[in-house]
């Protein structure tokens, strides 16, 4: 009788569930690792089986191709970095401006920016990527300027900061933020974290006070 049934399929001894969960887990590592090592475009299914050591059968399993690997990277490294952003924001929300974007961008570049390769890929090989990433990538930014607007307008009521038209400031800055913790993450020596947030936090109270 076989050890299979609808209720909890096993294999050598594992739910396949978790087989298949630990397989695609593989494959994002790996797709990370490829694409961040040798560039989305100059990137194949092939190199990314090979890291990962399973067979491309395996990978078409999980994934339609590249693009849809690379978008669920993209996503899941976002989604990390915003909630991450989220907390700090709400965490330190009855702080001083000055320190509630300190502590914002402390928690965004430690989750995007310590890995070289989360930095790589979400901030560079996603952009020309292909219309499908690109409406996706576009999405996503607009997301962020909605989230780091709110907090500005909250810092305008308190009287901290003067009233504007943050939509269109949040999303200079976060073009400018996402430049530095790129060159940032890829530095060798990195400057300190301490820098890199002073620079930050000064070009970032120069767009919402001026």
């Amino acid at each position: 009788m076989s050890q299979e049934t609808n209720a909890g399929r096993m294999y050598a001894g594992q739910p396949v569930e978790d087989r298949q969960r630990q397989r695609r887990a593989r494959f994002l590592e790996s797709g990370l690792t490829v694409f961040a090592r040798d560039g989305y475009g100059n990137s194949s299914v092939g190199a990314i089986c090979k890291d990962a050591g399973l067979s491309s059968r395996q990978f078409y399993e999980e994934f339609t191709g590249r693009e849809s690997l690379l978008l669920e990277l993209y996503e899941q490294i976002d989604r990390q970095s915003r909630e991450a952003v989220t907390t700090a924001l709400a965490d330190h929300a009855d702080e001083p401006a000055a320190d509630i974007i300190d502590h914002a961008i402390r928690a965004y570049i430690e989750s995007v920016g310590r890995d070289p390769r989360k930095a790589r890929v979400a901030l560079v090989e996603v952009v020309g990527a292909g219309p499908k990433v690109e409406k996706f990538r576009l999405d996503l930014r607009r997301a962020w300027g909605s989230l780091l607007a709110s907090a500005a307008e909250d810092a305008a009521l308190h009287g901290e900061i003067p009233p504007g038209d943050y939509e269109m400031r949040m999303l200079a800055i976060i073009g400018a933020v996402n430049y530095v913790v790129d060159a940032w993450s890829g530095a060798d020596p990195r400057p300190t974290l301490d820098d890199v947030i002073r620079v930050l936090r000064r070009i970032i109270i120069g767009a919402v006070t001026s």
